[in-house]
């Protein structure tokens, strides 16, 4: 532990709070002035009470966080102080012009006021976009600081509570940060009688289908309820451990109870059916099936959380609130927007997906899981896929990483087994493609995982492709079931990829093993050429760079991860490198 960066730490907090005080009480005075004007003052004053309650907790906890992350969190608090260095200087300026300024404008008339109002507006956005922009950068060493199990964080976080305003409703980060800090510190390591709580009794649901993804949407079929969930079904192989399956799904279920959406990129959970093997009814796109009731369970004992222990089940199903405010938005998988939209998708828009998913994968890791299923199937947009911004209401986009049915908590044990088929495997790391995989599944797996998905995003091209069904039944539904994937063109690419490089095409007198290990290998490398080579002028030098340090990021040469022989990601040391050069880099793009 080391004495001065703590109190380097301490002091930038204490500097920090002093100046976003100053910077508020100087838009304050501005309170008077035109309604548009008044109505970004009190955003400035809303946005600098979070920041001002979470540097309250830092400073709290400096002397208990390691140097690394003292390091990243001085650098971020730095940051800030610059930006509202440059905030006072141009409030000063603008007071200036206003009292001393230009007396032909500010003496007379309309093109006074109308001047005066031009300059007080653009310096309050300037302010607010800063604070918002560095909030994003912040958050995620923030909320990664809740692991350390020290009762001193517990206690700063109450102290700092004590002028926060109580949540109506379910706390969000920009209203309530400490509330949900609170919230996640609390189910991080949830105990067995809280995870029970979040098991749901049965009822009939209606269900429409999500085109390329196994996620569908479901409303309870019952008179003045009209509110659509997000449904993730979770199956159970024969051979599964269903008692293991049943605890890892009851704690993710009970983190995701607590998440903020937009803050976090991952949809918020009301609860988890376990739904019995004979009991298991035919999924379809409608009809009425076994669901949830999302109405808390009574004390009744028939109602209670199952015992994995005495039933067997054929599955889970998580259901999710879909955020407020885009209840009523169109809602897509990533692959649909892949093989549908537009290649001209802006450049604006793609960086946003981008950022909100590895934001998501962040916070996977954060919850303690690795979600060992990054594709754009598992990946959820609402609203318009031109749309440049995230947000919610009408005209707005949103990105949510889903699609947990292959999840296990970071620290449990695995089960070493795989498949062969292309839609997936073209997305694992090559250590974790085919039947028998070759090494315990790992955070950076996701975050290899995380890369292919970028390098997709960043070329706009789907990896996998699927066939059309054509035949209809006499319900119009599709004759031959759901869409089927298919080898498509970037298979066939890296095929004469192969060929033109003589490479990976011969076992080399190995066995089969050796020839799928030797395939999967090429197959990384021909993803990481594909990046060096086509992303720059699609996307620039930075995000080409973000894309390679994700594909790289078990070689040994790669800097930023430290290979293969790198430390145990679950001590913060993979997550906190996750933040600085993924995250980071990311959020420094300008588009």
């Amino acid at each position: 532990m080391d004495p001065v960066t703590i109190i380097a730490l301490v002091d930038t907090c204490l500097g920090l709070i002093s100046l976003g005080i100053k910077v508020v009480q100087l838009c304050k005075t501005w309170k008077g002035a035109d309604e548009e004007v008044k109505e970004r003052v009190v955003i400035v004053e809303s946005v600098w009470d979070r920041t001002r309650h979470q540097a309250e907790v830092v400073k709290g906890i400096a002397s208990d966080m390691n140097d690394e992350s003292r390091r990243i969190m001085g650098d971020v608090l730095d940051q800030l102080s610059f930006h509202l260095s440059r905030a006072m200087n141009t409030l000063a300026a603008v007071t200036k012009k206003n009292s001393h300024g230009q007396p032909h404008l500010f003496g007379f008339g309309s093109r006074a006021k109308k001047a005066a109002w031009v300059w007080k507006k653009d310096a309050v956005d300037d302010i607010i976009r800063n604070l918002e922009e560095w909030q994003r950068r912040f958050d995620p060493t923030w909320f990664l600081q809740l692991h350390n199990p020290n009762p001193l964080i517990d206690n700063a976080l109450a102290k700092a509570r004590v002028s926060e305003a109580k949540p109506s409703g379910l706390p969000t980060v920009a209203k309530n940060p400490l509330a949900v800090a609170a919230g996640l510190r609390g189910v991080l390591a949830p105990k067995p009688e809280e995870t029970k709580t979040v098991f749901l009794p049965d009822s009939p649901m209606e269900w429409r289908s999500i085109p390329f993804s196994s996620m569908k949407t479901g409303r309870l079929l019952r008179a003045n309820d009209t509110r659509w969930y997000i449904v993730d079904t979770i199956e159970v192989g024969p051979a599964a451990r269903v008692r293991d399956i049943a605890r890892d799904v009851g704690v993710l279920a009970t983190k995701l109870s607590r998440t903020d959406p937009l803050a976090f990129g991952l949809l918020n959970c009301k609860g988890v059916m376990a739904v019995p093997r004979q009991n298991t009814a035919p999924s379809g796109i409608s009809g009425q099936v076994q669901a949830v009731s999302l109405s808390p369970p009574a004390p009744d004992s028939s109602l209670r959380s199952p015992s994995p222990c005495q039933r067997d089940y054929s599955c889970f199903k998580l259901v999710f609130r879909i955020p407020q405010g885009m209840e009523t938005l169109p809602v897509q998988s990533l692959r649909q927007l892949l093989l549908s939209s537009d290649a001209r998708i802006s450049l604006t828009r793609k960086v946003c997906i981008a950022r909100e998913l590895a934001k998501a994968v962040n916070y996977v890791h954060t919850f303690a899981f690795v979600h060992k299923n990054i594709r754009p199937e598992s990946i959820l947009c609402f609203g318009d896929a031109q749309a440049s911004h995230s947000g919610s209401g009408s005209g707005s986009s949103a990105v949510f990483l889903a699609g947990f049915d292959a999840f296990r908590a970071a620290d449990a044990n695995t089960i070493m087994a795989g498949d062969v088929g292309w839609e997936r495997n073209v997305y694992r790391h090559p250590l974790r493609q085919g039947y028998d995989p070759a090494e315990r599944y790992r955070m950076q797996h996701d975050i290899y995982s995380l890369g292919v998905a970028l390098l997709e995003i960043g070329l706009w091209e789907s990896f996998v492709e699927y066939t059309t069904a054509t035949a209809t039944t006499e319900d119009g539904e599709a004759g031959g079931g759901p869409p089927q994937t298919k080898l498509g063109r970037t298979h066939d690419h890296f095929q004469e990829w192969l060929r033109a490089s003589r490479a990976g095409t011969q076992q080399d007198g190995g066995g089969k093993g050796d020839f799928l290990a030797a395939f999967a290998f090429r197959l990384k490398d021909y993803l990481v050429e594909q990046a060096r080579t086509r992303l720059a002028p699609r996307m620039g030098d930075k995000y080409a760079r973000v894309v390679l340090s994700c594909l790289t990021c078990l070689d040994e040469d790669n800097e930023d991860f430290g290979g293969a022989e790198a430390a145990d990601p679950s001590d913060g040391a993979a997550a906190l490198c996750f933040i600085e050069k993924i995250l980071k880099d990311l959020d420094e793009i300008s588009v």
